[in-house]
């Protein structure tokens, strides 16, 4: 096998690899078959860590599905040189950091996001975890348990149903034709076999040449090369043959689907050619640009013309589909629409590749996604497959014809006979071929009209344009980071909060082929709402910027047609914490904007600028805006959620006294406290289920704690009442901090909520302090301090003893507080 090859640049290697400006990335493959990834990231907050192994569910024992996902469960369970089960939680949360793992069909990682100062410990921990696990019996026993609820909590989550129906269009006999979630009886119940099983998985799958490190974060790349190279040395080196994958697919066709109970109108549409690995990874380059051809507005615009649709996502990257060009697209309604689709979509990718797209513009840099997929790659062959300037892509023509497109189609419920999977309960139904319809017209996207900008001011300072009772704009830049695009306009504006989500939805559907019509010319239109009003950040070239917050502007409809849709996927504790981001803040602190803002940075023609911003205050103005109904101060205490599983679960919500930078930090230190105990206690000790989290969450800038636990077996009134224990009993002794342990605290804190790591970041906190300080006063000056230097002044302040008074007041129930409960359909009352 052959080494990734390591260029001497590492400026340039990290350029073509998506990072910032100013990174560096040294990428090179040891004596005993790791590959090490280095990428240096000056303005990096976090030093990001992570292990990948190229072994994922499709490579299990028949006899054991489930197995990966039970080998990754376990890694946590204790190391050779960290035994305790809760050692890991406690001492990442002690430094405010993130860990998680993932097991997907050929690869599993394991990430930690940690302060730079706490990263050769972290490696220790990761490489420790992955080389030598403990298998312990009893714990493993209790693990299979764990699944087992696990399994059962994602019956209700409409993403396992979908790679439930996904394997109808498999071979028999490939294993990707079977769910690999695991539970009990896929695992069986000799423990004692399990666990050799266990074992001997991990010898087999879990040594150097198989796996690779990947470091990113500000610390100098000789620094974090040396820390790989010395740390991955601990790594077992054999030599067995790697596991061999088979084609997985059968002939191409079409599967209807949707859940069991259908308690939502969700639909979608996944229309998909699967490509061969090899091929697919020596053209990625040229599939990147068909990609981005498809996604460019045009197929956008078409469909939108005949069918209402409100999401349209071209990925290389699908989940459950090994290598694969996909096509999501929703809603889809009914089978005129989904031919419809299928017609426009075949026919555009025929145009894509009878002219492919020359120019690929540049994705907008995700740090925390980065090194996992960069892992992926690395550990998904361990081949260096470049593709030759010359290299012809004939080969995967044939791959992208039209009789090779795959059909998923998340149906709605129907009189029709369904078939029902017996392991999930998955209804689905072979989808016959769809003859072509007629043809849609083929359209255009909204057109970013191109016009002379005027010379920019050299002064950046943050300045006020103007401002009567119905507009303020400013102009300026308080900071620029290495990524900054070359210009940007942010505009909000009052708007009732009375179905906002519904008007979003409808904001987010009219700008969709805008938004992707953008991303061609590298833009970014990004289209949101809270209590304070609806707004817009635009981003790009100074020339054309203008032209798109017009047209985004013009889409925002003043009535929503629509109709809003809560998250439907994911396990039924992550939808009820999703909602703390979206709840109104009391109403003591819900005053909403006085005037329309905006805000002209980078080259941005700030004459223009105020044109715009005069123009939409005129239309605000004329617009037949329906009143809001006025806040209602008192809340009920307990909210029981409609049946969305087979679980019970239960949240309390505790709100912050205040929306101060202060508060914030309070309620992030308590959740950095609780938050391990609270996983260990409901979960290892208690045994009451999958999931027990104390989770941060804002909405509107306003802070909020969730406590959530979901249990297959346990009433909600139960899961309340030990939430209450933990708290009296625990909540205050955790929050007794010693002087050192508090600075500790406080350091983690700022690496993970610090200083801006990308522009784009640094834009969305400077909007929406401007957007707080114009809702509060009169007389702004904007950005003094900066935001986070705020924030870092208010952390600084912060004393042992402040913690342990936020602590005691919760136990007593002194802070705002708000239940949400959860019973599954037809459980006694």
């Amino acid at each position: 096998m052959n080494a990734p090859t390591t260029a001497p640049n590492d400026d340039e290697t990290a350029r073509r690899a998506g990072l910032p400006p100013g990174s560096r990335l040294h990428e090179t493959r040891l004596a005993s078959g790791l590959t090490i990834a280095a990428a240096e990231v000056p303005g990096a907050r976090l030093q990001r860590l992570v292990g990948a192994v190229s072994v994922g569910y499709l490579d299990e024992p028949g006899d054991y599905r489930g197995l990966a996902h039970l080998l990754e469960h376990a890694l946590f369970l204790g190391s050779a040189n960290f035994p305790d089960p809760g050692e890991l939680a406690c001492w990442v949360g002690e430094r405010g950091g993130r860990y998680n793992a993932r097991t997907d069909e050929t690869v599993t990682d394991v990430h930690l996001h940690l302060p730079p100062g706490d990263t050769d410990e972290g490696l220790t921990r990761l490489v420790d975890m992955l080389a030598q696990p403990r298998f312990d019996l009893e714990r493993i026993a209790e693990e299979v348990e764990v699944l087992d609820a696990e399994f059962q909590a994602r019956l209700a989550d409409p993403a396992l149903h979908r790679l439930a129906a996904l394997g109808r269009l498999c071979r028999e006999g490939h294993p990707a034709r079977l769910c690999h979630a695991g539970n009990r009886k896929t695992l069986g119940d000799d423990t004692e076999r399990l666990v050799m099983q266990l074992s001997a998985f991990h010898r087999q799958h879990y040594h150097a040449e198989r796996m690779a490190l990947v470091m990113l974060g500000p610390l100098p790349l000789e620094e974090q090369l040396e820390r790989l190279t010395r740390h991955g040395a601990t790594l077992p080196a054999r030599e067995p043959a790697p596991p061999v994958r088979h084609w997985r697919w059968s002939e191409p066709g079409g599967v209807a689907w949707h859940p069991p109970e259908a308690r939502s109108s969700t639909t979608a549409l996944e229309l998909f050619w699967p490509l061969p690995e090899e091929q697919g990874s020596a053209h990625a380059d040229w599939l990147a640009s068909v990609a981005a051809r498809l996604a460019d507005g045009h197929l956008a615009a078409t469909l939108q013309a005949a069918v209402e649709l409100d999401r349209l996502e071209v990925t290389l990257s699908p989940e459950g589909m090994g290598r694969a060009l996909v096509l999501r697209l929703s809603p889809a309604p009914d089978l005129e629409a989904v031919q419809a689709m299928l017609t426009a979509c075949r026919s555009a990718l025929e145009r894509t590749l009878a002219e492919p797209r020359s120019f690929l513009p540049t994705a907008p840099v995700d740090l925390d996604a980065w090194p996992r997929r960069r892992a992926a790659q690395l550990v998904a062959s361990h081949q260096d497959m470049p593709q030759p300037a010359d290299a012809s892509t004939e080969p995967l023509l044939p791959w992208l014809a039209p009789g090779q497109c795959r059909l998923l189609w998340q149906s709605p419920t129907t009189p029709q006979r369904w078939a029902t999977l017996a392991e999930t309960g998955t209804a689905w139904r072979a989808q016959p071929p769809l003859s072509e319809s007629v043809p849609l017209p083929w359209r255009a996207p909204p057109a970013l009209a191109v016009r002379p900008a005027r010379p920019s001011v050299d002064d950046p300072t943050p300045r006020q344009l103007h401002q009567d009772e119905r507009v303020a704009l400013w102009t300026g830049d308080p900071i620029r980071l290495p990524d900054a695009p070359p210009a940007s306009l942010c505009l909000g504006w009052p708007a009732p909060a009375s179905q906002q989500a519904a008007r979003l939805a409808q904001w987010r559907q009219n700008t969709l082929p805008l938004r992707q019509a953008a991303a061609s010319h590298g833009m970014r239109l990004s289209c949101a709402g809270d209590a304070r009003g609806d707004w817009l950040i635009a981003t790009g070239t100074a020339e054309r910027l203008d032209a798109l917050v017009e047209l985004a502007v013009a889409c925002w409809p003043e009535t929503a047609s629509l109709a809003s849709r809560g998250p439907t996927e994911g396990l039924l504790a992550q939808r009820m914490l999703a909602r703390l981001e979206n709840l109104p803040p009391p109403a003591a602190h819900a005053a909403g904007p006085r005037c329309l803002l905006g805000w002209a940075g980078g080259s941005a023609d700030a004459q223009a600028a105020e044109t715009l911003v005069r123009h939409l205050a005129a239309r605000l103005a004329s617009a037949p805006v329906p009143a809001d109904e006025p806040p209602q101060e008192a809340q009920e205490d307990t909210h029981w959620l409609p049946s969305q599983g087979s679980d019970h679960a239960a949240m309390l919500e505790i709100v912050g006294p205040d929306d101060t930078p202060r508060s914030r930090w309070l309620l992030r230190l308590l959740a950095q406290c609780h938050d391990a105990a609270f996983h260990h206690e409901m979960r290892q000790r208690r045994g009451l289920g999958y999931v027990a989290a104390v989770r941060y969450r804002e909405s509107s800038g306003f802070p909020r704690l969730g406590y959530v636990i979901q249990s297959p077996g346990t009433e909600a009134g139960t899961l309340r009442q030990v939430i209450l224990d933990f708290l009296t009993r625990q909540g205050e002794a955790l929050a007794k901090l010693s002087p050192a342990e508090m600075t500790h605290r406080r350091h983690g804190l700022l690496s993970h909520a610090g200083r801006p790591e990308t522009h784009a970041e640094a834009t969305a906190r400077l909007w929406q302090a401007l957007r707080r300080q114009a809702a509060t006063v009169s007389d702004i000056s904007p950005w003094q301090p900066l935001p986070w230097e705020a924030e870092e002044q208010a952390l600084a302040s912060l004393h042992c003893d402040d913690l342990l008074c936020l602590a005691k007041d919760l136990a007593v129930g002194r802070l705002a507080m708000r239940w949400w409960l959860h019973r599954p359909s037809g459980a006694d009352a």
